[in-house]
């Protein structure tokens, strides 16, 4: 099997035709067998991130969904990462840098992103956690909390707006059986310790969750360290099984995040664990405090009618200091809210209509300062400007059921006003307004085969803006916003397969998506260090994911995931220079990864490997990053005595100690593109359970 993605690595297929023969083999195939397969039907996977629930099976759009309710005590809880692996389509990079945070693509959606995750709409307990400017990020997120996390894999702005190239929807834990105590902790090489602890009481329809946890660790890497703690709070109110109220509450504090940043190739080899000086001597890192709450409320009038609202209010603190003088010491007080509703009508009849209107709002204030660096201390101020970003959008959709199909089409119309007021006028009012409109709509239609096989295929449009952050670095090097960018837009088509049984699962998905004004970060030498945008014409994107699972015996189960991503510049004219052609940087070709868990007797053993095909680092396609394989060993063992439960666990990371890079840095000035990932690490600890 890997010895066949490593060929894959230097022929080049008929991609189209061997994935459509693929899909109609695999339909054949399996449909034949279904008759001489003894199997027990279970309950199918429900999933809820496409707004209209409903069996996995049964989806017009390609859906992953993750349990963890029974794997959170092995698991080293560190990075989100963790928590995705083995995606079909998402490909996760900068793990282990907590000052730029996970950098996470779906079909190459958010690939571009500098720090934080970009072009993916990620939503918590049904609450956007992404910006309304198209800004991710989940450091604040207790990942011991995480109860299930689903993925759409592909541009979805009829259902989120946007910033909807693919969506990640968490759950958290909300339902307590008995009141409870779980106090833990975790110790690592690199200086890594994780205190955390978890309480759970319920009384009569209420219940409280409030979890609390402290981290740090040193880093692989010189000027890696970081730090951080919070508490999570849920409340779970349910009143006459009609009405479910949920309220939450989340307060971060991470004093300390460096950044070691990128090096180029003779630093890597001559020490793979040292910083950039520059980093070094310019003392980059950033401090985070943010505190957010928000309000869910879903209620059921009668059997066909229902109603679900939120509501939230956020505000976040950032401090930064970037390895430049120049505008390289950044402060963000950040104040963001919104509200929706969606309400959904649902005939009673088998074959019928499930309607559904829905508004979102939302507002973002950013108040930006930069001062002049002077190694780590703040010198003369260079930028105070205020950014607003309002966005308002209305959808209706409908999916309806008739026989074996089911059809699921909608519209949705999104308006972003954009306002940059600058306060720095010594050097000129830069000031600037802009609106970036858009109009989606998707059709998907679901065939059920027999009772274990199932055919979608879809069709969809996704916009995405640039984010503040990224309207703001101006290459002018003046203030107000860089207003040469204008919104990314994206369509998306898929056909897709799935078989399900009681001890397997199987779906293979061929997409194609055609992009315009693809958002592409650089960087210039008069801003050395400092990320820039433009827009780059257009793109082919084309791609295979496959997933697979088997239940091989009561004790072992085992996954396997492939993606095949020929992503492309149709047209990309960088000055003089004609790119059309060029593989698009920062993806692999070729990601897989095989996982095998045995549970048996108190005992969990999980194994988990993955391979990354190379990958361009820049535009030009001049400098390949080379494949590798890497793996992840957890085990642990469960026991306990009356009302106390006890898992002490150990985990090995980068097991075989592979040598590779945990980011690369696209199109970063200088070749220094590369940021090490640790060699082989352990870490071990005990949960408890009161």
């Amino acid at each position: 099997m890997w010895f066949i993605l490593l060929n894959f690595e230097k022929k080049q297929l008929n991609f189209k035709s061997f994935s459509i023969l693929l899909l109609l083999g695999c339909s054949y195939t399996l449909s034949a067998q279904i008759d001489s397969l003894q199997t027990i039907n279970l309950k199918p996977i429900e999933v809820s991130a496409t707004r209209i629930s409903g069996s996995l099976l049964e989806a017009t759009w390609s859906v992953t969904k993750l349990d963890f309710k029974k794997q959170q005590d092995q698991m080293q809880q560190l990075s989100f990462s963790e928590y995705v692996q083995g995606v079909p389509g998402l490909f996760a990079l900068n793990s282990n840098n907590f000052s730029q945070d996970l950098r996470i693509s779906i079909r190459g959606f958010g690939a571009r992103s500098a720090f934080g995750i970009r072009g993916i709409k990620i939503l918590v307990d049904g609450i956007p956690e992404t910006t309304p400017d198209g800004q991710g990020q989940i450091d604040n997120l207790a990942l011991g909390s995480i109860a299930s996390v689903e993925v759409i894999r592909g541009p979805s702005s009829l259902l989120y707006g946007n910033a909807a190239g693919g969506v990640i929807s968490i759950r958290t834990k909300s339902d307590v059986e008995k009141n409870y105590i779980k106090p833990g902790f975790t110790i690592g090489r690199f200086g890594m310790e994780n205190f955390q602890i978890e309480t759970g009481v319920r009384k009569n329809n209420t219940s409280l969750i409030i979890s609390a946890n402290k981290i740090k660790t040193d880093g692989y890497r010189i000027q890696s360290g970081f730090k951080s703690s919070g508490v999570n709070a849920k409340v779970k109110h349910e009143i006459l099984d009609k009405t479910e109220i949920n309220v939450l509450f989340n307060y971060t504090n991470s004093p300390v995040a460096e950044d070691a940043g990128g090096l180029n190739f003779d630093s890597v080899a001559e020490d793979r664990s040292q910083a950039r000086d520059r980093n070094v001597s310019y003392r980059t890192q950033e401090a985070v405090e943010q505190f957010k709450t928000g309000l869910s409320v879903q209620h059921k009038f009668n059997s066909k009618l229902n109603l679900s609202t939120y509501g939230f209010y956020a505000t976040r603190d950032f401090n930064a200091k970037l390895p430049f003088g120049f505008g390289g010491s950044v402060y963000l007080d950040r104040n963001y809210f919104g509200q929706g509703a969606q309400l959904s009508y649902k005939t009673g009849s088998p074959n019928g209509h499930n309607v559904q209107l829905g508004y979102s709002w939302s507002k973002q204030a950013d108040v930006r300062k930069r001062y002049f660096n002077n190694k780590g201390v703040n010198g003369d101020i260079t930028l105070i400007q205020s950014e607003l970003f309002n966005a308002l959008g209305f959808y209706v959709m409908d999916e309806i059921s008739f026989g074996k199909y089911k059809i699921l089409g909608g519209l949705r119309y999104d308006s972003n006003k954009l306002e940059a007021i600058d306060y720095f006028i010594s050097n000129g009012d830069d000031s600037d307004r802009l609106s970036l409109n858009s109009w989606n709509s998707s059709l998907g239609v679901n065939y059920k085969m027999n009772n274990k096989s199932f055919l979608f295929t879809s069709i969809g449009t996704s916009f995405e803006t640039p984010v503040l952050s990224e309207l703001s670095a101006n290459p002018s090097g003046g203030g107000g916003f860089n207003s040469s960018l204008s919104a990314q837009r994206a369509l998306n088509k898929e056909i897709g397969y799935r078989y399900f049984t009681s001890k397997w699962f199987l779906e293979a998905v061929f997409f194609d998506i055609k992009t315009s004004n693809d958002l592409v970060p650089y960087e210039l030498q008069s801003f050395p260090d400092r990320t820039f945008y433009r827009n780059a014409g257009k793109t082919n994107r084309t791609g295979l994911e496959l997933s697979f699972s088997k239940q091989v015996s009561e004790y072992l189960n085992t996954k396997f995931s492939y993606t095949y991503s020929n992503f492309t510049y149709k047209y990309f004219q960088n000055g003089e220079v004609d790119l059309a052609g060029n593989q698009l940087p920062g993806i692999p070709k070729h990601m897989a990864s095989f996982t095998s868990t045995i549970v048996k007797s108190g005992w969990y053993i999980n194994l988990i490997t993955r391979f990354q095909g190379s990958l361009f680092a820049d535009d030009a396609n001049q400098v390949k990053e080379k494949a590798f394989f890497v793996s992840n060993l957890n085990v642990s063992f469960s026991s306990g005595k009356g009302a106390v439960k006890w898992t002490p666990f150990f985990g090995v990371n980068n097991l075989w100690n592979t040598i590779y890079n945990d980011n690369i840095r696209v199109n970063a000035f200088g070749g220094r593109y590369y940021e090490p990932a640790p060699t082989r690490h352990i870490f071990g600890g005990i949960r408890l359970a009161l």
